[in-house]
């Protein structure tokens, strides 16, 4: 099988691909002789994170040498065999003596969300990361949608959502780094990605709520028409197809999306989670557009997401990380996710904010459909 070790008197990593029946996940150590093996070094800024935390577990189960940099808030969330440094990245100064005398192979920074955020980044790591991954969000691509598919190449424009815009400027001022002094980036945008704890729904996913709603009886609320596509890909399916990217120089410079080939109607999302609850879901379909307007904390995330048909060509990351593809689909995820639950039923927490705000949006949308019904009988 292929490893990589270091060339003898180089100061850094120079691929060269040897015979050895050493594990398939070793691949680089940190051994000043030249007759060993090299075992990769990896950092995660986050690690505890609903995708982040499927990526460390992939991490580890490669034998890579994980570390994570985090406040420390969630211990109970970190994986075994992963060594945490508490710092908050947010405090460069701090988190600069947290990693002094640390170099890794690659860091994989999910708490980047400014372009503040992602220039501290490339001060703290241009001289000790040989590869830094950007998680941005396939929300970045072009809204209104130019066509249903969507590949790296399908251009970035979203004036209808904050959070796309500022992933946007960070890829971009990344890029404007690696082409003016060879900072070493990799970007990946992952879209709706869900683990364990999470059901994926129009209205959240990190939470119990649109499932306690189901089994109540009450409505739930789809957007549109509930026939528009969407994707949604486990987050330990999304972790091999990114920690595949680890490593390798010719993804430096480039951009990824990880999903699953999985296309979904809205509606059969909700209808899935209903069925796999034993009930029936009483489904409202509301416009958009309308929600928006009506509720513009939660309208960006539709009409600069979720509103539009999208299936992804995963062609690129298929040609980089050979052998992937994702294999949970969603009928199955969700399976795994309402057993999280059902382990501990404590779990099952609702949202009285969530509650309130599909309540409102349902009165003022039924009242409006009364009283054109009332109108249309005159």
């Amino acid at each position: 099988m292929q490893m990589y070790i270091k060339v003898q008197g180089s100061s850094h990593f120079s691929f060269v691909k040897m015979r050895t029946a050493a594990p398939a996940a070793c691949c680089l150590t940190r051994n000043t002789r030249s007759d060993t093996i090299w075992v990769m070094r990896v950092l995660f800024i986050g690690g505890t994170g609903n995708i982040s935390r499927a990526c460390v577990r992939e991490s580890i189960a490669r034998n890579m040498e994980v570390f994570l940099l985090n406040r420390g808030n969630q211990p109970d969330l970190v994986p075994d065999g992963a060594t945490v440094i508490q710092a908050d990245i947010r405090d460069v100064q701090a988190a600069r003596q947290s990693l002094k005398g640390l170099e890794f192979d690659v860091v994989a920074d999910f708490l980047a969300y400014t372009p503040k955020h992602t220039e501290a980044a490339i001060a703290l790591f241009e001289n000790t990361a040989r590869q830094y991954i950007f998680i941005s969000s396939a929300s970045i691509y072009h809204k209104p949608v130019l066509s249903p598919v969507i590949s790296e190449s399908t251009p970035a424009h979203n004036p209808f959502w904050e959070y796309s815009r500022l992933k946007i400027a960070c890829e971009q001022a990344l890029f404007k780094t690696y082409a003016t002094s060879g900072f070493p980036v990799t970007i990946v945008r992952p879209s709706h990605t869900y683990n364990d704890s999470w059901i994926p729904t129009s209205f959240g996913s990190s939470g119990y709520t649109v499932a306690a709603r189901m089994l109540e009886g009450k409505e739930i609320i789809v957007h549109g028409d509930g026939q528009s596509l969407w994707t949604l890909t486990y987050a330990a399916d999304f972790a091999r197809g990114f920690v595949g990217l680890f490593g390798n120089p010719a993804a430096v410079g480039e951009t990824f999306h990880i999903t699953s080939d999985e296309s979904l109607t809205w509606d059969a999302i909700h209808t899935t989670l209903a069925s796999a609850l034993g009930v029936q879901a009483r489904i409202v379909h509301i416009p958009s557009d309308v929600i928006a307007r009506l509720d513009p904390e939660r309208g960006p995330g539709l009409v600069g997401d979720k509103a539009y048909s999208v299936i992804f060509d995963n062609g690129k990351i298929k040609r980089y990380v050979p052998g992937f593809t994702a294999t949970v689909p969603y009928h199955e995820g969700l399976r795994r996710s309402l057993a999280w639950f059902d382990a501990r039923p404590e779990r099952k927490k609702t949202d009285p904010a969530e509650e309130k705000e599909i309540e409102s949006l349902l009165a003022v949308w039924n009242a409006g459909l009364t009283s054109m019904d009332a109108k249309a009988k005159e």
